[in-house]
């Protein structure tokens, strides 16, 4: 799936004819970390425009809102509205840290809790707040928006590194203005945690391998997926060895360290709640508690079933077929001479991260804001070099995002 021949790697930076492009003419104005900036500067307008529009809507119409949206509720003001669901949770970690009994219902089941979310971030936030002495809500959003900036950056970096300029520079626009890009700026970790990864997708392109593991152990404690960063590296470690590439002993070293701290440190967040509470499945029993509304109470965790779970809940024995179906169009489509383009490294850094989705989560309405470190699958020639289809693509994710905080604001979590 993932094979380098010469041929391929030769074309990965062969220049495929493109149309003309105004964003390209007035990026070449600036240096490329400026324009980026500038695109993700006019993205952040677009977004809270939109939220505090849907925060100035609930706020005036208290009757048909949850009290908790506007001020004298439980969370107070626009920073407040920016921080409701999973922002709650790092409020509670940065201000109180986490429980040390599990919650349970009345059946003795453990219900949602703070122990689904790892702690740099709110780390961060609790140290500039102490620091500062600002609300931990507004220094959360602010945190946020500073390290998608800086995740934006590091995108169009690692692109740039295969893709040319008019290519990386779409894909940037198209993660920036994505249908759920205004998780960038509230009080949610992944900001911090897209910034990370990309830097760890540089590290592997550029045999930074000391680098990507520092990046990869920090990202590991600040959401879950950063041992998708060690499969990558085993997967290009793999490849280089079976193609005799010249792979240095000091960096081979280097590799392998990095590797094995990465996966201990992603595998070390359930045994740090299993030893403050106690219960040695107490991580697991938390991040299954938010199965419960989609599939009901499940047992016990057991990796790549959750999407046959959920199929079956839906599709019954059909849905079956159709998550046998994922896998299968992935494959195909990353032997697309578009994608091929981008390189193996990025290629095994999006099959790693796209197995830990399929392995290990529940597709629910989180997915969306999951699958955006996968961002360099549009930033391909195939979309990027036609000027329709980017427009189309560009004005989508804009309606889209406008219809998912519109529905995920007043309706239902993001």
């Amino acid at each position: 799936m993932l094979d380098r021949d010469p041929a391929i790697a030769r074309v990965a930076f062969v220049e495929p004819a493109r149309s003309p492009s105004r964003l390209l003419s007035a990026a070449s104005r600036l240096p490329s970390w400026g324009a980026v900036l500038v695109i993700y500067g006019l993205s952040r307008v677009f977004s809270t425009v939109l939220l505090f529009v849907l925060y100035r809507v609930a706020a005036t119409h208290p009757g048909q809102y949850a009290d908790k949206y506007v001020d004298g509720g439980d969370t107070k003001g626009f920073f407040g509205f920016l921080n409701v669901w999973d922002g709650r949770f790092y409020t509670s970690i940065a201000e109180h840290g986490y429980p040390h009994v599990l919650p349970v219902d009345g059946s003795g089941t453990v219900v949602s809790n703070a122990w689904a979310f790892l702690p740099v971030y709110p780390w961060i936030n609790r140290i500039l707040a102490e620091i500062t002495g600002w609300d931990t809500g507004a220094i959360a959003a602010g945190v946020a928006t500073i390290f998608g900036a800086l995740a934006a950056v590091m995108l169009h970096k690692f692109l740039r590194l295969r893709v040319d300029e008019l290519s990386a520079l779409w894909g940037t626009v198209f993660f920036c203005f994505g249908a759920l890009a205004f998780v960038l700026e509230v009080g949610y970790a992944e900001s911090l945690f897209f910034f990370l990864m990309f830097t760890g997708v540089w590290a592997l392109m550029t045999k930074r391998y000391v680098l990507l593991g520092w990046v990869g152990v920090v990202a590991s404690f600040t959401r879950p997926g950063a041992l998708a960063l060690a499969l990558a590296l085993l997967i290009v470690v793999i490849q280089r060895l079976r193609t005799h590439d010249d792979f240095p002993r000091k960096e081979r070293i280097a590799a392998v360290v990095s590797g094995l701290a990465i996966a201990a440190a992603g595998l070390a967040w359930p045994l740090v709640a299993a030893g403050v509470t106690g219960d040695s499945g107490a991580y697991l029993k938390t991040e299954m508690s938010w199965w419960t509304a989609y599939i009901g109470h499940v047992s016990s965790f057991v990796p790549l079933s959750p999407w046959f779970l959920f199929g079956v809940k839906y599709l019954g024995l059909p849905g079956i077929i159709v998550v046998l179906a994922i896998p299968a169009l992935w494959i195909w489509g990353m032997r697309k001479p578009s994608l091929k383009r981008l390189g193996f490294e990025i290629r095994a850094f999006l099959t790693a991260y796209a197995l830990y989705l399929f392995a290990v989560f529940l597709p629910q309405q989180s997915l969306p804001r999951l699958i955006m470190p996968l961002a360099p699958l549009v930033a391909v020639d195939s979309i990027t070099h036609h000027k329709h289809l980017r427009r189309l693509a560009l004005v989508s994710s804009m309606a889209i995002q406008v219809a998912v905080a519109v529905t995920m604001w007043l309706v239902g979590p993001p």
